[in-house]
């Protein structure tokens, strides 16, 4: 158990909002609008004896639906996130991605998507009633009933976002803001992202190598090559995401180059999934088959993947994991918050009930640099 007593209020700290990225454009009439630009609000810990500030800030990337109010207040009322590594030191950024939250929106990215109250509650909150994976049945840490009329879940849904349908073009954007806050903070900086806001650690990473060294990858979106959740089937085409990012050799079309082949699961209560092709698999050697294309920007990572024991993510996530392993990100680890005895937990671990001890094994790993 942790002293999750000292992370029930927040720090003292100070506060700074800015904006980054985006880029005018001109409409027929010539005038000019901002698009793309990306709302950032900095926590800056005043240091202390017991926790003296760390040399590298976390940013903080929220999911699909989700905005940068995820991080500082849980929907039951108690301090997020941001609190938690704010008593431990660390600066923090809280983004809302562009498109989400307070970043713009604009009537040229065509038509938002929203999520239904029934697809969260089955995939996120009262999944030990309604989730049909082998593991919902062990999901107990969220507060509350989870369904509608709950106030902690009603809380939870009205903080809902719209969506862009277009992920390749939401990662794209979300990839040349994220740069762009990398460049002002500059030093590097540690990446913690969630769900379908993962992808954006990865092309992060890969526009500015040099500015990130460490990424903790809450339940990415995947697994490779596929989404599972509300709305499961084809997607990341990149393997780890949809917008492109950087392999050797490079890929053009990677439906074509970058070969896959059925994977199959490693344990009971876990489905198969797809991996890149090893060199020679499924067909004669050097049969023109180049093997598993490269991350070349990113083989220097050291890269977190965080599952909890009761989450949909929990079938899948070890391909995610063997995926990055196998395109050269070597220093990747896969925490099973189970196997670690923090228990119950699902797909929004970092809002429920204990949600100080999960935050406290990936400050461990974090320090363990």
């Amino acid at each position: 158990m942790t002293d999750n007593a000292e992370a029930h209020s927040s720090p003292p700290h100070q506060r700074e909002v800015f904006y980054v990225g985006g880029q005018y454009v001109t409409d027929e009439a010539g005038h000019h609008t901002l698009q793309g630009q990306m709302y950032v609000e900095r926590l800056i810990p005043v240091e202390s004896d017991k926790y003296p500030k760390r040399p590298s800030p976390i940013v903080f990337i929220h999911g699909g639906t989700r905005s940068g109010a995820d991080w500082l207040t849980k929907p039951d009322g108690q301090p997020g996130w941001a609190s938690y590594f704010l008593s431990r030191g660390f600066e923090c950024y809280l983004v809302d991605l562009p498109f989400c939250g307070r970043s713009p929106w604009h009537p040229g990215n065509g038509t938002m998507i929203a999520l239904s109250a029934e697809g969260i509650q089955t995939m996120f909150t009262a999944c030990r009633d309604l989730g049909t994976w082998p593991q919902a049945k062990l999901h107990t840490q969220w507060p509350g009933t989870g369904k509608i009329g709950d106030a902690v879940f009603d809380h939870f849904f009205a903080s809902t976002q719209q969506i862009l349908p277009d992920w390749a073009a939401q990662e794209r954007a979300s990839q040349a803001a994220c740069a762009a806050l990398l460049d002002r903070i500059g030093r590097p900086a540690v990446l913690v992202g969630h769900s379908a806001g993962a992808p954006t650690l990865w092309l992060a990473a890969d526009a500015r190598p040099a500015l990130v060294r460490t990424v903790v990858a809450v339940e990415p979106a995947g697994a490779p090559f596929f989404r599972f959740g509300v709305a499961s089937g084809p997607g990341t085409p990149y393997g780890v995401s949809n917008a492109p990012v950087t392999y050797e050799p490079p890929v053009a079309n990677p439906d074509v180059d970058l070969e896959r082949v059925i994977a199959r699961a490693p344990g009971p209560d876990l489905v198969d999934c797809m991996l890149q092709k090893e060199k020679g698999e499924g067909g004669e050697e050097g049969g023109g088959d180049v093997g598993p294309r490269q991350l070349v920007n990113l083989t220097h990572l050291r890269a977190l993947v965080v599952t909890a024991q009761a989450s949909y993510h929990a079938q899948y996530d070890w391909a995610i994991v063997r995926y990055l392993r196998q395109a050269g990100v070597r220093g990747v680890e896969h925490l099973r918050l189970g196997e670690r005895g923090i228990y119950g937990n699902g797909h929004m671990m970092f809002m429920e009930r204990n949600s100080d001890e999960v935050a406290a094994e990936v400050v461990r790993w974090i320090e363990e640099e």
